[in-house]
């Protein structure tokens, strides 16, 4: 019992103050507002960005707890544990939090619904939960230990390619409906020649240890560098390992794969709309940022859709196009924090002197 109205103050200074932690969120999460798909499209800056000049607003938040975007899911078999615990580690030692949403087997769906199967659980969790923005991986992904970094640089692009001339709520702007970061192909929409440069970037692979479906793009064919990253207008893509999406993208993506009459896989489903829904906006880098790991060890824990001989054995893993890839450096990031000895994938990398350059193209 309380004896003295004294007391009885400070504990109720105590009570409030603590009241005022708890209920104080943990992370500065920016947002975009909610656009509904029945409402007019998102109307364009009055007066364009100039070509060459820097948007507006800021990529710090890119290097928050979630990336700058409300939520991070990672998709997984529920039978996967062994791929969602090896995910959950790289993402502590890069410092950014998860949910998971348990991915689709498709043995598991009736042939009604096979033209709509590209209605995955992300999209519909995004609309259902009223998610402003949200970042999807694949449980065995992999991206660079510079990733908040590389992340930084992308909002940029992204904000410049939108003609961003306001402070806008998402570090990555509030004008796109995807964020194409983890593919195997990226075409850019011609129609659009923006496109936010980083040269001299450590983090691009080498044209000799890039793999992507069908040809490999030469930047040096675009009058760039081949250590160059460029961030553009896409139109096109195959691959999922990683991308983002806005709540008004996820419900485009909903009505546009209701509306499909064939079966495509979920990749090709999206490229189709970037390249055919004008209203439908997508924004990528090249070369990627987020690729697919194969762990050592048995090759049969690769995938869950394809057929692989128990018995063949990776003595060592790998990451596609990944320079310094999070997971090939777990050992030195655990042992040594951020004094961390990181390793590169790949010995005959060029030689890079001076800072990364950053144009506005």
């Amino acid at each position: 019992m309380l004896r003295s109205p004294r007391i009885l103050f400070l504990a109720l200074l105590i009570f409030g103050a603590l009241a005022l932690f708890l209920t104080r969120p943990y992370n500065h999460i920016p947002s975009i507002k909610h656009t509904s798909t029945d409402s007019a499209p998102a109307k364009q800056p009055s007066v364009a960005l100039p070509r060459g000049r820097a948007p507006a607003g800021s990529s710090s938040d890119a290097k928050n707890e979630t990336l700058g975007f409300e939520r991070v899911f990672v998709i997984n078999l529920p039978e996967r544990y062994d791929k969602l615990d090896a995910f959950s580690l790289a993402s502590s030692l890069t410092g950014f939090r998860h949910d998971v949403i348990e991915g689709i087997k498709g043995s598991t769906i009736v042939n009604k619904t096979l033209p709509s199967l590209e209605n995955l659980p992300t999209k519909n969790r995004i609309v259902r939960d009223r998610i402003s923005t949200a970042l999807v991986l694949e449980d065995d992904s992999d991206w660079d230990v510079s990733f908040k970094e590389q992340l930084a640089d992308f909002a940029t692009g992204a904000r410049y390619v939108q003609s961003t001339t306001k402070k806008p709520h998402s570090p990555y702007g509030d004008d796109w409906d995807l964020l194409w970061l983890g593919h195997c192909s990226a075409q850019q929409d011609l129609s659009d020649q923006r496109r936010f440069v980083v040269e001299n970037d450590p983090t691009v692979p080498p044209m000799n240890h890039r793999v992507n479906f069908n040809e490999v793009p030469k930047l040096s064919d675009m009058g760039y560098d081949n250590t160059t990253r460029i961030v553009f207008k896409a139109k096109d893509g195959v691959c999922l390992y990683s991308y983002a999406l806005s709540y008004r993208g996820a419900q485009k993506i909903l009505r546009w794969q209701n509306n499909v009459k064939r079966f495509n896989p979920i990749d090709i489903g999206i490229g189709n709309q970037c390249k055919n829904d004008p209203n439908f906006k997508c924004i990528a880098a090249f070369p990627q940022l987020v690729d697919s790991h194969k762990s050592a060890g048995r090759q049969s824990r690769d995938s869950d859709i394809g057929a692989f001989d128990p018995k063949q054995i990776r003595e060592k893993g790998f990451t596609f196009n990944i320079v310094r890839s999070t997971r090939l450096n777990i050992e030195n990031l655990m042992n040594e924090g951020k004094d961390a000895k990181i390793e590169n994938q790949w010995t005959d990398l060029p030689e890079l002197t001076g800072p990364l350059r950053r144009k506005f193209e």
